[in-house]
């Protein structure tokens, strides 16, 4: 009995170990991406300053996401070398590059600067989540939950901390948050740096199942397309929005953060449910539900209005770690290469989205821009049903 007790004992500690240490490695993201939240309340301030359309000003999010094309790449090397040193380090330089864009000199250097950052957030975002993979065992769901949640808080908490920087001092007081950064990335890589990579020789001699990625990353595309613009106007424009009508900075930044950080239920409640219903119902609920409740936000006012924001952010955000989970599911032996060909398929959707809503929002107003992404989104469900059976993705855990 007792040496029965001392193994469940172990196996207990190993799982309460693991999740601890799928935190941790989840905790860069989120460092990381309260800087990638620093660049939308960032977007009024660099419109007026370089005198740029809104569609230009869409190309700093295209430049910073578009870089993640490459992740694939950086996928694949990853699940035969250990780039976890290297993804650790993302914070830091991401830290550097988004803390100079307010006071970049001229609009080719601040593309500059998020091009850099897009590189390191690249690495970061194609490598970490095979890690936290891993760490989670059949718990994938929930791990991509966690890792989800730590992009999450960073996206809040980036928006008060530049809005609060920028109100307080100046846009010359931002280049001093570069030291948060540097300072996590310096720690977490000392704390983690006996973590394995979770690689091994036979996913090293694994061909790359191109055939199979496609069969998945096809429809998903389709289904990210339609809800793109959704999210880029809700999030990337909603600064723009509300500052042009009446809103103060500080409500228009503490409002996005509020929205980002609602939206963290959204990515709990995606994973879980993705683990338990399967990830056809989920994506069909987080479609709809984001759909009308953006259809609800443009035409109405007031706390109305930012309480269906809110509800759009948790509907839109569900479908984030369902992909994920679908991805480290399908291919457990090119998790990383998977992971990266998912996110570089996701990140340059949106990019791209940026700049088309920027156009768009040009062309008809913030109003009508928001109204449209809602009717948009809808078009995403049928290709939820041209996606494998939720059986072949259960077979290969």
């Amino acid at each position: 009995m007792a040496n029965i007790l001392t193994k469940g004992e172990r196996i207990k500690n190993i799982s309460s170990s693991s999740t601890l240490k799928a935190i941790f490695v989840s905790s860069a993201h989120a460092m990381h991406d309260t800087y990638s939240g620093f660049i939308a309340p960032l977007l009024p301030f660099l419109i007026e300053r370089l005198s740029l359309l809104k569609a230009e000003a869409g190309l700093f999010i295209l430049v910073y996401q578009g870089v993640s094309i490459l992740q694939p790449v950086i996928g694949h090397i990853g699940d035969r070398t250990n780039l976890r040193k290297y993804a650790l380090i993302a914070p830091a330089v991401t830290a550097i590059f988004i803390s100079l864009l307010g006071t970049a000199p001229s609009f080719s250097i601040a593309l500059l600067y998020c091009f850099i950052a897009g590189i390191s957030s690249a690495t970061m975002h194609a490598t970490l989540p095979a890690l936290v993979s891993g760490l989670s065992r059949e718990n994938i769901g929930k791990g991509m939950s966690i890792w989800m949640v730590g992009g999450e808080l960073g996206t809040m908490i980036g928006p008060i901390l530049i809005t609060a920087v920028v109100a307080l001092f100046s846009m010359q007081a931002t280049p001093w948050l570069m030291l948060g950064g540097i300072i996590f990335s310096l720690g977490i890589s000392f704390i983690l740096k006996d973590l394995p990579n979770y690689n091994s020789p036979a996913k090293q001699q694994s061909k790359i199942p191109i055939k199979d990625l496609l069969k998945i990353l096809l429809p998903m595309a389709a289904i990210v397309t339609s809800r793109s613009i959704l999210r880029t106007s809700s999030q990337l424009y909603l600064p723009v929005f509300l500052i042009e009508n009446g809103a103060s900075v500080w409500f228009a930044g503490i409002s996005l953060s509020l929205v980002q950080g609602v939206g963290i239920i959204g990515t709990l409640l995606g994973g879980s449910l993705n683990d338990r219903l399967g990830y056809r119902i989920t994506m069909i609920i987080s479609l709809v539900v984001s759909a009308m409740a953006m259809l609800v936000f443009s035409t109405s006012q007031g706390y109305l209005q930012l309480a269906f924001l809110g509800i759009l952010s948790i509907a839109s955000l569900m479908i984030l770690p369902v992909g994920m989970a679908i991805m480290q599911r399908s291919f457990p032996e090119n998790r990383s290469l998977a992971n990266g060909s998912y996110l570089a398929m996701f990140f340059a959707i949106n990019a791209l989205a940026g700049v088309a809503t920027g156009f768009m929002y040009d062309q008809i107003g913030g109003q009508q821009t928001f109204l449209w992404s809602g009717w948009i989104a809808f078009l995403g469900i049928p290709f939820i049903f041209l996606l494998p059976k939720e059986n072949k993705f259960r077979n290969t855990i």
